[in-house]
């Protein structure tokens, strides 16, 4: 009986053994993903077989390696085919690819491509919300009277009510509301608000049913 041929490894066992693996799923000739790649085309790949081709690229000692096998076997055409024949199935793919100028960077283009549809629909359902948002906040009509009550009561407690008041207030200022503390120095302003609000105005306390669109913001 003849002996079975072994195949030559130029590459890491390990590394070889697991880009074998994923390249016999993909059932392409790796002389047809190198002209996919080169091109740039897709074609029926998806986003994971594109990053898993491209993880299995040949490093610049990889290439060195293959290239160097293959030239010191290529007396001739036939030589050389049968150098290539000698390598696992990741190290032909290895070697297909060597023939791709900038292929890394041709697989991230492919990977873009791919997910841009994708990506562009999560952003534009991320601004449109935000927009809708927006919009909420600048048609509530409950939380433009709470935004006058706070303004109100802070002059209140800072001014008597007379003199030199303030006609607006910055957003951060309402991140105090809660430790800054109204007229007994024991109750804080924001606590003191809402007991005015329940007072007065207690459907100022469904501003939220106004912005709906603020939670998903």
């Amino acid at each position: 009986a003849s002996k079975q041929k072994k195949s030559v490894q130029v590459i890491d066992a390990k590394r070889g053994m697991n880009g074998g693996i994923i390249l016999a799923r993909i059932k392409l000739e790796f002389s047809e993903i190198a002209d996919m790649v080169n091109e740039m085309d897709c074609g029926k790949l998806d986003d994971t077989q594109l990053k898993a081709l491209r993880e299995f690229l040949p490093t610049k000692e990889e290439r060195f390696a293959i290239q160097g096998y293959v030239k010191g076997a290529s007396a001739s055409k036939k030589t050389k085919e049968a150098a290539i024949n000698d390598f696992c199935a990741c190290e032909k793919y290895m070697y297909a690819m060597t023939e791709v100028e900038m292929a890394d960077e041709k697989f991230e283009c492919m990977l873009f491509k791919y997910q841009f549809d994708n990506k562009l629909k999560e952003l534009t359902e991320g601004v449109t919300t935000l927009i809708s948002a927006c919009e909420d906040v600048q048609k509530s009509v409950r939380l433009r009277k709470l935004m006058a009550m706070i303004l109100m009561l802070g002059n209140q407690i800072n001014t008597g009510g007379s003199g030199r008041v303030a006609h607006g207030f910055t957003l951060d200022a309402l991140l105090k509301l809660d430790e800054a503390k109204a007229f007994d120095k024991k109750t804080s302003v924001l606590q003191y608000l809402v007991k005015i609000v329940k007072a007065n105005e207690p459907d100022l306390l469904k501003v939220h049913e106004e912005m709906p669109s603020i939670v998903p913001a």
